[in-house]
């Protein structure tokens, strides 16, 4: 047999094979020097085994057990001596790798070859059973292992440590140790089971992950295209080779935060492990240790960085809600390498385990995107590709999931991608975001259909060329601060709040997103915080407008009077709540009935504070004519006298029309004059109205 190093898996296997054969058969025929036991299978049988592990047709030589000990002796010292050889020259294969990276004795070694093996050749089994004396036997347990490896009184003693959680065989999974009868059960009884990324690893896939890990994360590797601050990049290429710190990226989703660790890892050939930390949060606890020690065994056997993403996406069930989850502080209990975290909101986690090296990354500026457009989709004209980098404040990760879905979704020979396609394809990208927060609502509506006094429609339209020309306009002027406007729309129900939110939309071309309050206010202390962030960062881009209806429930007063806890985080969300509106970049709308409601601090941070007023006469007149079906006869209806006789908004009007219709159209009647007022009349009774006389509330 050669000594030289072993350059690949199938070699160094083939001879781990023959090795172990020649053990067991010599065990077997040393036994049958003693007495022939009839077993499970004969010793016929066993000859013919023992020949086709050698590679030959019939039994072949029977001179007995002295001569198989030289031969396995022979092709042991030959074995560990290529071993030794391929440690030496530093050459690279699966199972030396293994050796290498767990610094594994050579019990402990042969060890997990005898747990491995029978999952390369079955036939092993039949050995180890004929051996054990025992039918049931599925694989490598303590008796065989004592017989095989710790052969002496002395080596009984390592079995005990090599088998112990200290030892690298259990403490990083490459075997894993049943008890049938329970912790107290002797070791001698103990099934050993190597763990089935070791097969694979068998198998020549070293740089795959352990697909019964790919729950909780997952591999990339390589370089990969993208663009970071020098200073950013400088500082993640540092920090991540570094084991006695954190790096800890900052940045809304799709900034690009795991392609910047990615390219950090990638800049010392080394992988990234991407570890979900709401996965491994639901592992029960007894379960969590194994797991993470499972996924150290991959970091070390692929060279792997590990982070975990979204930290701050992961529910922390007790204690201090910004402290990082278990699987953090079980990962750093076991593993004294690199590890890095993404972050995606504001709120810092608290992290006491080791300094923090911390790179927060923002949207990239307008050049930056458009050079992004250009390389992401080069048929991209330049200035199309400016066109798009301004109309959207988005980071590369968008760009690069917004072109590929672009991509796909484009017939083939129907030429190159247009603006328009990628611009639809972003909107995609953006709702899927918002869509879990709030909804998405028609805006038909023009100016011309509100009916709303003078001064609200100055507003609307004053509001309207602001949010147009706002980017322009602040850098022109040289303002400070973010280039978003928020604006206050408050009066009685019914007036036009929200259809003039809509309205806006439709003159500024945006889609506009009623935030669904019961999915944002969480009874759960940091999640009405953490469903906010997410709001806003979907639309930070400014593609489209937010609506908060009723929004006195979120945006209400302050209490000076902490009596709970409650209190304490309802001030905390608040004061978060005016931070953000600051910052935002887009145009948010809020909406209340009650404007004493709101909280004062929130009114002096508005762009606009539009009150609008209760309809006058002439107003609810127009608003009766507009809202009326067709199918009607106006002629015979005193509009003015309606509008005269009952103080009711827009909204209640609405609600009349449509009852009325119901009316008639069940009777068999026509809509008149007696049949409204008949409807109104009764409306103001259902809400306990003696008469029909003032607002309707």
């Amino acid at each position: 047999m050669s000594d030289a190093p072993y350059a690949d898996v199938a070699t160094h296997l083939r001879d781990e094979l023959r090795r172990a054969w020649l053990r067991l058969e010599y065990e077997i025929r040393l036994g049958w020097t003693k007495a022939v036991v009839e077993n499970v299978v004969g010793p016929a049988d066993m000859g013919r085994l023992f020949a086709q592990a050698r590679g030959q047709v019939s039994g072949g030589d029977d001179a007995g057990a002295p001569k198989v000990r030289d031969q396995w002796l022979a092709i042991h010292t030959a074995v560990d001596a290529r071993i030794r050889a391929s440690l030496a020259t530093n050459t690279s294969s699966p199972l030396v790798d293994l050796l290498r990276e767990f610094e594994l004795t050579p019990r402990q070694w042969a060890t997990l070859m005898y747990a491995l093996l029978p999952e390369v050749d079955p036939n092993l089994v039949a050995a180890y059973r004929y051996l054990a004396r025992d039918a049931s036997i599925r694989g490598l347990d303590g008796r065989l292992l004592a017989q095989l490896v710790y052969d002496t009184p002395h080596s009984r003693a390592i079995m005990a440590h090599d088998l112990s959680p200290s030892s690298p065989l259990i403490r990083y999974r490459l075997i894993d140790v049943a008890t049938p009868g329970g912790a107290s059960d002797s070791l001698m009884f103990r099934k050993l089971r190597a763990a089935s990324r070791l097969v694979y690893l068998a198998a020549g896939a070293a740089t795959e992950l352990d697909p019964e890990l790919s729950e909780y994360a997952e591999l990339r590797r390589g370089r990969v295209a993208g663009q970071f601050p020098p200073a950013a990049m400088e500082r993640a290429t540092s920090a991540i080779r570094s084991g006695e710190v954190v790096l800890a990226i900052q940045g809304q989703r799709g900034v690009g935060k795991r392609l910047l660790l990615q390219l950090a890892a990638a800049h010392w050939d080394r992988r990234l492990l991407l570890l979900d930390g709401r996965r491994l949060a639901q592992l029960p606890a007894a379960a969590l240790q194994p797991t993470v020690r499972a996924l150290v065994r991959e970091l070390r056997l692929l060279g792997a960085v590990p982070a975990f993403a979204d930290v701050d996406d992961v529910v922390v069930s007790e204690g201090d809600r910004d402290a990082l989850p278990a699987s953090f502080d079980a990962l750093l209990a076991e593993w004294d390498g690199p590890v890095a975290i993404t972050i995606n909101r504001e709120r810092m986690p608290r992290l006491h385990q080791r300094p923090i090296v911390h790179v927060e990354l923002i949207v990239p500026p307008l050049d930056v995107r458009t050079e992004l457009w250009q390389q992401i989709v080069p048929t991209l004209a330049a200035g199309e590709a400016a066109t798009l980098s301004g109309k959207f404040a988005i980071p590369g990760g968008v760009i690069v999931s917004a072109a590929a879905a672009a991509t796909a979704s484009h017939m083939p020979g129907s030429g190159d991608l247009t603006p328009k396609n990628l611009e639809v394809s972003v909107a995609a990208q953006l709702h899927q975001r918002l869509s879990r927060l709030g909804k998405r609502l028609p805006a038909p509506a023009t100016l011309d259909d509100l009916i709303v006094d003078d001064d609200t429609r100055a507003a609307l339209i004053e509001i309207s060329a602001a949010a147009h020309q706002r980017r322009r306009i602040r850098q022109d002027f040289k303002l400070r601060g973010a280039s978003g406007i928020s604006v206050l729309f408050s009066g009685h129900p019914g007036v036009g709040k929200t259809m003039s939110g809509t309205v806006l939309a439709n003159r500024l071309g945006l889609d506009i997103y009623e935030i669904d309050l019961s999915q944002v206010v969480s009874k759960w202390l940091g999640e009405t915080e953490k469903n906010l962030s997410d709001v806003f960062d979907a639309a930070e881009p400014g593609h489209v407008v937010l609506l908060f209806n009723e929004a006195d429930s979120l945006f209400g007063k302050r209490t000076s009077d902490v009596k709970s806890s409650n209190d304490r985080y309802a001030n905390m969300e608040t004061n978060y709540l005016l931070q953000r509106l600051e910052r935002f970049n887009g145009l948010t709308i809020l909406t209340t009935n009650l404007t004493s409601a709101i909280d004062q601090a929130f009114k002096r941070r508005f762009t606009y504070d539009v009150f609008f007023s209760f309809p006058s006469p002439d107003m609810r007149a127009e608003l009766w004519r507009r809202t009326l079906p067709e199918r009607v006869d106006r002629e015979h209806i005193d509009f003015d006298a309606l509008a005269e006789s009952y103080e009711l908004t827009g909204g209640f009007i609405k609600v009349a029309c449509e009852r009325a219709a119901y009316v008639a159209g069940g009777g068999g009647v026509e809509i008149d004059e007696v049949l409204l007022r008949g409807v109104v009349e009764r409306m103001y009774r259902e809400r306990g109205k003696l008469s029909a006389v003032g607002p309707l509330e």
